[in-house]
């Protein structure tokens, strides 16, 4: 009896530990182990990771070739096609990290390198293509918004400095167009209009390539590649506050940003998209603050995912819509008012009037697809798509994508664009993000190994605890059965029940035979 008592109590203790912790000591010790785990702590793994990831980011450009340039100059409906990918190694590294320990911030400057990849790209970068002419399409914009009266001297500036040229477009490679530069000479310029161009020029030299002279190159990427950006970066380092792990909270020294009408289209929401807070829920947006496009971004939760075996929550963001969106209609210009749905005019980003939309136009106004040739908008190829691990908050797989336009039309005293047709030209649009590799997904795959370990210790005390108060139930049953049922006992003298037991005669049949029998 002994025995039973301890095996059912042994039972009892396993069992309330076992389930104890798996429903409240667990899950307890799990989230503070993430907490810790999550912040940017000098010397911690996700620290290393966060200053200089180990894997390079995919960066694919897909650029809209001109099919037939000289009949859009004639007015005609412009027709493009896509070429694409032209993938290249992104890598995206801080440096000259400085700790603030009194607010729990990392100020850094960011280096961006990009490196072509063959293998992984449709054809080389050296592939010709027809595009906008950057730096004539860029006066070309910048004078019809600031100095429409001045068309006229820009039409002599461009056949000054450009040489007559016939056609705003221009054949040349990708290698170039992004990275190595369209060159132009403002040497031997001494006409009025064309001096007046090339110092207008002269004074957005930072974002020029000046060789010898007064020889410049200008390409979209080739300023930046290789080179730090000028802002400084401050974020979070979520010691204090996991919350706040990776959020922006200057850039430049500025809390804010000055370019836009108003808050909230001025402030820094969320991380810098390298780090983000964990334990997601399908009701908590995530918030990107993206430094190319001077502006934040809200993903939202669509549908579960699944990436590499681990299950997923899946996001998605757009541009957002003035007409329903009042968060975004701060991005509205009062020169021309509020464009479509998912389009904006990142002019005051860009130094350039350039309009950023979804590729191909997706989710925006139907008309824009109208008026061009060679663009076919797919929801599962255009959107953009964050793929997080809701435990720690890592993107497992996510890739922003966004397209850069010009809105173009005839100009009258322009020659080169006297009868266009107004329409919002693609250029380019660009996938930038990952895919965690072998390196970076190890990690995550460990945490989630160990807690399977330990779910499964913490079943098996809940079972092994149950097993064995069901072993002392039985056997107590057992025990106590055995004593309540008596065997019964012929010994004479003996009472059974407590019921005095009446003597008891034995006849043997033996003797009686052996006995004669009497005769009278």
């Amino acid at each position: 009896m002994v025995s039973v008592k301890r095996l059912g109590l042994a039972g009892s203790c396993t069992f309330s530990i076992g389930l104890i912790s798996y429903s409240l000591g667990f899950p307890s010790m799990l989230k503070s182990q993430v907490k810790s785990q999550i912040r940017l702590k000098k010397g911690s793994e996700i620290r290393d990771f966060w200053e200089k990831l180990p894997q390079p980011l995919d960066f694919n450009i897909y650029v809209f070739n001109v099919t037939n340039p000289t009949e859009i100059a004639s007015g005609s409906k412009p027709i493009v096609q896509e070429i694409g990918p032209f993938h290249y190694d992104l890598y995206r590294d801080k440096e000259n990290i400085v700790d603030r320990e009194e607010d729990d911030t990392a100020e850094y400057s960011l280096r961006q390198v990009w490196y072509f990849n063959q293998e992984k790209s449709i054809m080389s970068e050296e592939a010709e293509i027809y595009t906008f002419h950057p730096i004539m399409i860029a006066v070309t914009l910048i004078a019809q918004r600031d100095k429409p009266s001045a068309m006229g001297v820009i039409s002599k500036a461009l056949d000054s400095v450009f040489k007559k040229p016939q056609s705003i477009f221009i054949k040349t490679s990708v290698k170039d167009l992004f990275f190595n530069g369209i060159r132009f000479d403002c040497t031997d310029i001494t006409d009025f209009a064309g001096s007046a161009v090339c110092n207008e020029l002269k004074e957005r030299e930072h974002i020029l390539i000046r060789e010898e002279g007064l020889r410049f190159r200008y390409g979209f990427l080739a300023k930046t590649n290789g080179s730090l950006l000028p802002e400084r970066i401050r974020v979070y380092r979520g010691i204090k506050n996991y919350k706040d792990v990776g959020r922006v909270l200057s850039v430049g020294n500025e809390t804010k940003m000055d370019m836009w009408s108003g808050s909230p289209c001025n402030d820094f929401r969320g991380t810098d998209g390298t780090i983000f807070p964990p334990f997601l829920n399908k009701e908590k947006e995530v918030w990107v603050h993206s430094l190319d496009i001077c502006r934040s971004i809200g993903a939202y939760y669509i549908e579960p995912g699944k990436v590499q075996g681990f299950k997923t929550l899946h996001y998605s963001a757009d541009l957002g819509d003035p007409a329903e969106d009042e968060d975004v209609r701060c991005l509205c210009l009062e020169s021309e008012g509020c464009m479509p749905k998912n389009v904006y005019n990142a002019g005051p980003c860009k130094s350039v009037p350039i309009r950023i939309s979804l590729p191909h136009f997706l989710d925006s106004d139907p008309r824009y697809l109208e008026l061009i040739e060679g663009l076919n908008p797919d929801l599962e190829k255009h959107r953009m798509t964050f793929n997080f691990d809701p435990m720690t908050g890592t993107p497992i797989k996510a890739y922003k994508k966004i397209q850069f336009n010009v809105l173009v039309g005839p100009i009258s005293k322009l020659r080169l664009m006297k009868n266009f047709p107004e329409v919002l030209f693609p250029i380019f649009w660009i996938e930038d993000g990952l895919e965690l590799g072998d390196i970076l997904i190890k990690p995550l795959k460990v945490a989630y190994l160990q807690i399977k370990i330990a779910k499964i210790v913490m079943w098996l005390m809940i079972l092994g605890g149950i097993g064995m108060m069901s072993v002392a139930g039985m056997r107590y049953y057992k025990e106590k059965n055995a004593g309540n049922t008596a065997l019964p006992d012929l010994l004479p003298g003996k009472e059974q029940n407590n019921v005095p037991q009446e003597p008891k005669i034995t006849v043997s049949t033996i003797q009686a035979e052996l006995v004669p029998p009497r005769i009278d």
